[in-house]
C-alpha cells in the first residue's frame, strides 16, 4: 500500500481532525479520507513520508523510523532516531553570559611543565572571557582551595585572576568529587548563565567519592542544575571510566590529552563552543504510540514517565549536533498505518530570548511484504553502527585491562569486519544514502584499527612477571574511550 497526505492551505483544521480520529477510522480510511479532502479543496496531492520528519529554527530536530515499514500481523523490532542540531549561521540576539569553574588538579603528578601547561591553558581561558563573564578557579588534592569566588570578570580584576592562577602548585592526593562539589557550589544561583565546568585530572580519584555510580550521581546533579562538566584527562594514568561518566552524564564532553602542551587547544575549544551556544536545557520526550514499547536507550541518560520517554540534551553551540537512538518493539498490527511515537524536544532559545521547540510525529507502514519490511534506513544503520562500535572500544578496553590483549584485538577485528559488511550493505540499498554515511563509517573503521595496532603487546621477557602494558597501550585505552563517548553521541 502506498501512503499518501494533502496540503490543505484553508482546510488545515480538518487535515488536523482527519489526523487525530485515524485511529478509530476503518482499514483503508485514512488515504481514502485524505483522498476525499484533497478532491473537496481542490489540492494536489503530495506524497509525504510520515516515517520521518524535520522540525524547527534555532535548533532543528530530525526524526525518522529505522523501517519505515514493518511485517504485518507480527510483532517486530523497530529504531527511532532523532538528530538535533543548531544549524551553521545561526546568531544568538543576546550572548548569554558565561559561568565557568576551572577546576584543575594539583595532586603531585601534575609537578613540573604539566602544572606549567594546566596554568597557562586556565590563563588563556580567562583572558577571552568577556567582561561581564563569571569565572571561578578551584584546585583540588585531597581538598579543595577555591583560588577564585565566583568573580564577573572585568578590565580591573583580570590581571588578579591571571595572577592567581599563576600561583598554583602541587600538593597531595586527588579527590575529584570534592572539586565537583566545589565547582557545582560556585555555579550555583545564578540563572540565565550558561554553565560549566572544566575538570582537569591527570589521576585516580584517590579520595572522596571513587565508584562510578557515584559519580554517575553527581553528573546528574550537575545536569539538574543545568551544567554541564567537560572531562580532560592528561596523560595516561587518570581513571577514562570516571571522566567519561561525568561528561555524558552531564552532556558534557570527555577530552583525553596525552600531552599537557595540548591543554590549550582543548581550553580554545570549550570557549568557542560556550561563546556560540544558542540554546540550553534542551529536553527531548517521546510518547509513545499504545504498545510499543522501549528496548534500549544507546549512549544517553533518560527516565520514563509512564509511555514517555525523557531525555536531558543539554546546551547546544552552532554546528553541534546530539543524536538520540531507542530500540522499541512495536505490536502485532493490521496492514495500514501504524503510529510509533509523538516527539517534542523544548529548550531556552538564546537566539530569540524565547522559549523553543520542534515536533515531529513517526509512523511507519504495515505491510504484507516482508522483504520490504526488512530494509533498514541507511541513516539508522549508520547511527547504530556507532552505538556498536562504542560498546566494542569499551568492551576491548576492559579486556586488554584484564591481561586479554589477544581477545581485545579479536574484538577490533570482528568489529572492522562488520563495519565493512555495513558499509558494502549500505552501498547495495536502491536508494542512495548520503556521503556522509559512508565517512562515518570509514571513522569508525579507522578507530577499529587503531585500537588493534595499539593492544599489540610485545612478549614479556619473563612470563613468570609479565612487564607492565607500555605508554602506547595506556593510551590507546584513554583514546579509545575519548572516540567511544564521542561515537555515543
Amino acid at each position: 500500500m502506498r501512503i499518501k497526505t494533502v496540503g490543505l492551505l484553508s482546510g488545515v483544521a480538518m487535515m488536523l481532525t482527519s489526523l487525530t480520529v485515524w485511529s478509530v477510522t476503518p482499514k483503508g480510511g485514512f488515504e481514502g479520507t485524505l483522498r476525499a479532502e484533497a478532491k473537496t479543496y481542490g489540492v494536489p496531492e503530495v506524497e509525504v513520508e510520515t516515517w520521518k520528519f524535520d522540525d524547527g529554527g534555532t535548533v532543528r530536530l530530525e526524526g525518522r523510523l529505522g523501517h519505515a515499514k514493518v511485517a504485518a500481523d507480527q510483532g517486530q523490532e523497530n529504531f527511532i532516531m532523532l538528530r538535533a542540531h543548531a544549524p551553521a549561521g545561526t546568531v544568538a540576539q543576546t550572548q548569554a553570559p558565561l559561568d565557568v569553574a576551572i577546576v584543575i588538579d594539583r595532586s603531585g603528578s601534575m609537578a613540573g611543565q604539566r602544572m606549567q601547561n594546566a596554568r597557562d591553558a586556565a590563563k588563556g581561558m580567562v583572558s577571552q572571557l568577556r567582561d561581564g563573564d563569571t569565572v571561578s578557579v578551584i584546585t583540588y588534592d585531597t581538598a579543595t582551595d577555591v583560588l577564585v569566588s565566583p568573580t564577573p570578570v572585568n578590565a580591573t580584576n583580570r590581571s588578579t585572576i591571571l595572577a592567581a592562577i599563576d600561583g598554583i602548585s602541587p600538593g597531595g592526593d586527588t579527590c575529584i568529587s570534592c572539586a565537583i562539589d566545589a565547582g557545582m557550589s560556585a555555579l550555583n544561583g545564578r540563572d540565565g548563565a550558561v554553565k560549566r565546568i572544566l575538570l582537569l585530572s591527570d589521576g585516580e580519584a584517590t579520595a572522596g567519592v571513587r565508584d562510578i555510580p557515584g559519580f554517575n550521581r553527581l553528573a546528574e546533579r550537575a545536569r539538574d542544575m543545568g551544567c554541564s562538566i567537560s572531562s580532560i584527562g592528561v596523560d595516561v594514568n587518570y581513571n577514562e571510566q570516571i571522566m567519561s561518566a561525568l561528561a555524558i552524564g552531564s552532556n558534557g564532553r570527555h577530552y583525553f590529552v596525552e600531552n599537557a602542551s595540548g591543554l590549550p587547544k582543548v581550553f580554545e575549544e570549550e570557549h568557542r563552543s560556550l561563546t556560540q551556544t544558542v540554546a540550553s536545557r534542551g529536553e527531548v520526550r517521546v510518547k509513545l504510540a499504545p504498545g510499543v514499547r522501549v528496548r534500549q536507550v544507546f549512549g544517553r541518560v533518560f527516565r520514563q514517565e509512564g509511555d514517555t520517554l525523557v531525555v536531558p540534551m543539554g546546551t547546544f553551540s552552532v554546528g553541534e549536533e546530539k543524536t538520540l537512538l531507542v530500540k522499541v518493539d512495536l505490536p502485532r498490527q493490521a496492514e495500514g498505518l501504524e503510529e510509533v511515537a509523538d516527539v517534542s524536544f523544548s529548550f531556552d532559545d538564546l537566539a530569540t530570548g524565547q522559549p523553543g521547540g520542534c515536533h515531529g510525529s513517526l509512523m511507519a507502514e504495515v505491510t504484507d511484504d516482508t522483504t520490504e519490511a526488512a530494509v533498514l534506513d541507511p541513516v539508522v544503520a549508520g547511527r547504530l553502527s556507532r552505538a556498536q562500535t562504542a560498546a566494542t572500544l569499551r568492551e576491548a578496553n576492559r579486556l586488554f585491562q584484564e591481561g586479554q590483549a589477544a581477545n581485545a584485538r579479536a574484538q577490533l577485528q570482528s568489529l572492522r569486519r562488520k563495519i565493512q559488511q555495513r558499509r558494502n550493505a549500505v552501498a547495495k540499498r536502491p536508494k542512495p544514502a548520503p556521503g556522509w554515511v559512508f565517512d562515518d563509517l570509514d571513522v569508525q573503521a579507522k578507530a577499529a584499527a587503531d585500537a588493534e595496532a595499539g593492544f599489540a603487546v610485545p612478549p614479556s621477557a619473563s612470563p613468570a612477571q609479565p612487564a607492565p602494558p607500555p605508554r602506547k597501550s595506556r593510551a590507546q585505552v584513554r583514546r579509545n574511550a575519548e572516540a567511544a563517548d564521542a561515537f555515543s553521541l
